[in-house]
């Protein structure tokens, strides 16, 4: 069975190819990145004609006339050849005054990059990395985000940088203040940062055993400001009183506590009257007054237990210097006695003997049992001290030196000499090489070369 075909004639295959090659164009120039319209005679006519009666409103009643452009049909042109194709590269070629007939397509004002395709699929990895795009810079940190940021990470260990940080923000902010002498607000804004980076700086130089200089923090504050909230002025006095006594400067150090003292009575704070007496019973303690340190610490104690109930941290930090005392005065068995009630009491609290707040009552109950002698249970209460830690800081090379000792004693030089190197590996992260730690380091020295 034939199936018949209509007959196709030259002039229909000649448009046909006309109209391939017509589309392969267009498909070029927009491969190309340009923006492609494509217009008949009768529709750039029908543009012609609408901005023609925009021009002037006369010409808009004439052309109002005509509804349909009158084309002659000999003027008909059947070729697609008459197509006009307007793309970016011939919109370069028109003269400046055709524009205003009609319309320009958009153009194009950068090339368009067109994506890779490989099986037909979109490769975001391969166009993302033709594209180019500038980093944006950092914002720079205020200073009360870098005081932040220094008080979050206090406890790194990087106390030399951070001071050398908190010396230069404190020149900027000491200049600042100079150059807003007239605005009050800002003034008292930078006063307040000032004594913020002063209190860090009194901190970190603690932690380096540079007592001195965190001495100098302190008394610049209290020299440069008239300081009117209550607590804060008790608490530079008895930091300073603590610093003096690290510095082994008693007498600056009870000075500075019975200044602490009176004002808080002034206040009627018994809390912080308390604190203060505990202070000055360990100071007592270490200049071998005993019994005013002992009379001092029991009158702290029957302050607290006013408001304060017998298993209160505050209690067992007051059989911890009742313990301190009888340790420096080598009553063994009291020592042990009130350091024990002070463990049980915190105890109840954390329920962890890991706890950081046990390292103080651990290393005196080590230092005690060191003094019976009870040489195996000072070396527990020593690694149990140890294991309270953790990361590095100058308490835990003290704890590794006491330890270092007390295997030297046991007669186990390696382990000895492993504490030993251990300690002296962190002290040097903290400390300079004239600190007198440092000193007794080398004098509790038990081998010359580290340990393999």
């Amino acid at each position: 069975m034939s199936t018949g075909y209509e007959r196709i004639d030259l002039e229909t295959l000649r448009r046909d190819d006309q109209l391939n090659g017509l589309l392969q164009r267009i498909r070029e120039d927009v491969m190309n990145g340009y923006v492609v319209e494509v217009k008949t005679r009768a529709n750039t006519y029908n543009q012609l004609e609408s901005n023609s009666k925009q021009s002037s409103r006369l010409s808009s009643m004439c052309n109002s006339i005509v509804k349909q452009p009158i084309i002659q049909q000999n003027e008909q042109h059947k070729d697609l050849e008459e197509i006009v194709i307007t793309s970016q590269r011939d919109q370069q070629q028109i003269p400046n005054h055709s524009k205003t007939l009609g319309n320009s397509p958009p153009k194009v004002k950068s090339e368009i990059i067109k994506p890779v395709v490989l099986n037909q699929e979109l490769s975001p990895e391969q166009t993302y990395q033709q594209i180019s795009f500038k980093e944006e810079p950092k914002p720079t940190k205020t200073i009360s985000q870098q005081l932040d940021e220094i008080e979050t990470n206090a406890d790194t260990g990087d106390c030399q940088n951070y001071i050398k940080i908190l010396k230069t923000i404190n020149s900027q902010l000491q200049q600042q203040m100079n150059e807003s002498l007239q605005d009050c607000n800002h003034l008292f804004s930078q006063a307040i940062q000032i004594v913020r980076t002063k209190c860090l700086l009194t901190r970190f130089y603690k932690q380096v055993g540079d007592f001195k200089n965190a001495i100098r923090q302190l008394k610049a504050i209290q020299k440069q400001f008239k300081i009117l909230e209550p607590n804060l002025v008790g608490k530079i006095l008895i930091e300073l009183g603590k610093l003096h006594f690290l510095n082994q400067a008693y007498q600056n150090a009870q000075s500075s506590y019975y200044m602490a003292l009176q004002h808080y009575e002034k206040l009627e704070w018994k809390s912080e009257i308390a604190h203060i007496l505990l202070l000055m019973a360990k100071l007592h303690a270490w200049t071998k007054n005993f019994e005013l340190s002992k009379k001092l610490t029991y009158g702290a104690i029957a302050i607290l237990k006013e408001f304060l109930q017998d298993d209160h941290e505050s209690i067992a930090e007051a059989y911890i210097v009742l313990g301190e005392c009888n340790y420096i005065s080598k009553n063994s068995d009291e020592a042990i006695e009130f350091l024990m009630k002070a463990v049980k009491i915190k105890y109840q609290i954390y329920k962890d003997y890991k706890h950081l707040k046990f390292v103080e009552v651990f290393n005196l109950l080590g230092l005690t049992y060191g003094l019976i002698p009870d040489i195996q249970q000072s070396l527990n209460y020593f690694i149990q001290a140890l294991q309270c830690f953790q990361q590095n800081c100058v308490q835990r090379a003290q704890i590794l030196n006491n330890i270092s000792v007390i295997y030297q004693a046991q007669g186990d030089v390696d382990k000895a000499s492993k504490c030993h190197f251990k300690a002296k590996e962190i002290y040097s992260t903290f400390l300079p090489n004239q600190h007198n730690q440092m000193q007794r380091l080398i004098l509790n020295q038990t081998c010359t070369s580290p340990p393999m």
